[in-house]
């Protein structure tokens, strides 16, 4: 299957990077910007390669042909940030180009590999996803399957022996698979981690994240930013499972441990949180003592309009049906981007009228005023 020069450039560049710019560049990337240098008439294009990287950081739009940018990426971001993929360029390699396209045979083992990575988890997913269906024991699945996704999200340096004595005896998820998931930190090397972001990385002689609009700063000195020292046995999260899964799955545990501790102080009113009902159809079910359910699903990100396309009517048939649903944006995020929530709300028109959209503050206080009525109703 062919794939656009856009997406050969992206490819390229991600390639690039994975081999830390060292030569021989990889074959695609020479070839899109053979194309480029051709197609370019905004800018004149950069005679050396440093020109060509400050080039390539700055906004898609103000450089790159218009006719040629994919839809799907939002072109007021570079392709590169400080020598590596912009964030940006990762969510659309990752999102547009490894999930959804089945990549040419001319793409690199590089790209193979990461496209493997990726792989492992969806392989796991399906795996519970049809034993949840079809097998009689759906609670012991649905428990295995929140705890291989709490355990990515909240282990991002474990060792060998954490994941085996963790997952030595679950019935549906072999501890190999969650071994797939990780990579081996080198020997005595330091290692740093950050309880809003996840694993970190040196560039610049600075600790960077993956994705500097949900965080960037990483001095040592800050109390969410860990030293993680070598151990034997110590891995690490790979890329592209600390992209899709570690990173959003952040804020999903925050809110739902904020619920669940409601949860606990008035048992009677909010009966259960549940955190990812069937195998992860959306995020939180609550269950309240009028017999009202409410479905949320937390969505962390940067652009509106690029938010919209991914709201869709959550699953609601069966145990997982719901009175109301909820798509929940971080507060951050609504504090970016001036009206956000009402970009949001005019892309996303096709929604249904049940389906709410607020911030997780927002959220919060309505599952507490919808205590507080319980509590008066019943006093």
């Amino acid at each position: 299957m062919d794939i656009s020069e856009f997406d050969r450039l992206v490819i390229g560049l991600a390639e690039f990077v994975r081999r830390d710019g060292k030569y021989p560049y990889p074959e695609l990337l020479r070839h899109a910007l053979n194309k480029l240098a051709l197609e370019i008439t905004a800018v004149p294009y950069p005679r050396t390669l440093t020109g060509l990287l400050a080039l390539l950081e700055k906004p898609v739009k103000t450089w790159y042909p218009k006719r040629l940018i994919a839809k799907e990426f939002d072109s007021d971001f570079g392709l590169l940030y400080e020598g590596g993929l912009s964030e940006e360029a990762n969510r659309y390699f990752y999102e547009e180009i490894i999930a959804r396209t089945k990549l040419p045979d001319y793409a690199t083992a590089v790209t193979q590999e990461i496209a493997i990575e990726n792989l492992h988890f969806q392989r796991i997913l399906s795996h519970l996803q049809e034993s949840y269906n079809n097998d009689n024991e759906p609670e012991i699945v649905q428990r295995e399957y929140i705890l291989l996704r709490r355990f990515l999200i909240e282990n991002r340096y474990p060792t060998t022996a954490q994941i085996r004595k963790v997952f030595l005896k679950t019935k549906y998820i072999k501890n190999e698979e969650v071994g797939n998931l990780y990579e081996d930190c080198e020997i005595e090397e330091l290692y740093w981690d950050c309880d809003r972001c996840g694993p970190l990385f040196k560039k610049y002689g600075q600790l960077r994240g993956i994705k500097p609009s949900v965080c960037n700063d990483h001095r040592q000195s800050l109390p969410y930013v860990k030293k993680i020292t070598w151990q034997h046995g110590l891995r690490h999260l790979k890329f592209g499972i600390h992209l899709r899964i570690c990173l959003p799955g952040i804020p999903e545990i925050r809110l739902f441990e904020i619920l669940a501790e409601l949860q606990r102080k008035f048992p009677q009113q909010l009966c259960s949180v549940h955190l990812y009902p069937g195998i992860d159809r959306y995020d939180l079910q609550l269950c309240f003592c009028d017999q009202t359910t409410w479905a949320v699903d937390i969505k962390d990100y940067q652009s509106p309009y690029k938010l919209a396309p991914k709201l869709t009517p959550l699953f609601g048939e069966g145990d997982l049906r719901y009175d109301e649903s909820f798509y929940v944006i971080p507060i951050e995020r609504l504090q970016q981007t001036e009206n956000y929530l009402e970009i949001l709300r005019e892309q996303a028109a096709k929604l249904p009228s049940g389906t709410h959209l607020l911030s997780d503050a927002v959220f919060e206080e309505r599952v507490i005023n919808k205590i507080e009525r319980l509590r008066e109703g019943n006093s």
